[in-house]
């Protein structure tokens, strides 16, 4: 296959047909047990991998951001939070973890960062976006990362989460008890780690390299992509973003009229 050189994530293989990308994903070079990647979707190449909460650190004025700064950071928007009475559900106290995961689901900046279950839907977050740029499609095998599928500590506040994650050589997982029709509509989980400095960004990938995916996607296959998720899977905004936000969203100003209909 084609091989495209990136400056963050090195050489790494370009499919020119939505078979070899398929046959990429599918593919279980090392016989794992189970085949089970979480994925993500960028419009850029060229973009590190950050968190929101790195992101708006860096923003507001922060030359770096150390994971002093990003615990500051969330320790005081959990409070806000609480103090804006945003940290009950249906009658139910959230915890931290459940609090920052709503929070993130919203549009706040955590520490959280976007992925999906479905290769699919985090292909369609790539080709969506800088549709003149070389994007990127990464995935992390489920058996480099910590905590399962379906599970969250619901006993630990935001101290006891995070104070294991400079120990650690790989990402945990959120994935929250409330279930919303964006997160069921996106498969969407969340991968977190305290904050590293490297090329590939601030996000701590796992250290092992058979663990980690990246593969570029060109504009010209952009645009093939973003046809075949429209038209045949039936992956577009208002089908992913399934709510009033989303519907929103898919009827701005800057959003052809004709985006709307399949056919």
């Amino acid at each position: 296959m084609k091989k495209y050189k990136s400056a963050i994530f090195g050489e790494i293989i370009e499919p020119e047909t939505f078979v070899e990308l398929m046959e990429l994903v599918s593919e279980n070079p090392n016989d794992f047990n189970f085949n089970v990647n979480f994925w993500r979707g960028q419009g850029d190449i060229r973009w590190p991998v950050h968190s929101g909460a790195y992101r708006r650190l860096l923003n507001s004025g922060n030359k770096t951001v150390s994971e002093k700064d990003l615990v500051f950071y969330e320790t005081a928007l959990l409070k806000r939070a609480r103090h804006r009475g945003l940290g009950f559900l249906e009658g139910r106290r959230l915890n931290d973890i459940e609090l920052l995961a709503r929070l993130q689901h919203h549009g706040a900046a955590t520490r959280f960062v976007d992925f999906s279950k479905n290769v699919l839907i985090a292909l369609w977050f790539c080709v969506d976006s800088n549709k003149d740029k070389t994007g990127l499609l990464l995935g992390i095998h489920s058996n480099f990362v910590g905590g399962n599928e379906g599970s969250l500590e619901e006993s630990l506040n935001y101290d006891d989460s995070i104070k294991k994650l400079p120990s650690c050589s790989y990402p945990f997982i959120v994935e929250p008890t409330i279930v919303s029709q964006r997160i069921s509509a996106q498969h969407a989980i969340f991968l977190y780690s305290d904050v590293l400095s490297n090329s590939k960004g601030s996000f701590k990938f796992p250290q092992n390299l058979s663990a980690n995916i990246f593969i570029a996607i060109s504009p010209q296959m952009k645009k093939k992509l973003r046809k075949l998720l429209t038209e045949v899977f039936d992956i577009r905004t208002e089908t992913i973003y399934p709510d009033l936000d989303g519907f929103s969203l898919a009827n701005n100003s800057v959003t052809s009229d004709s985006d709307i209909w399949r056919w």
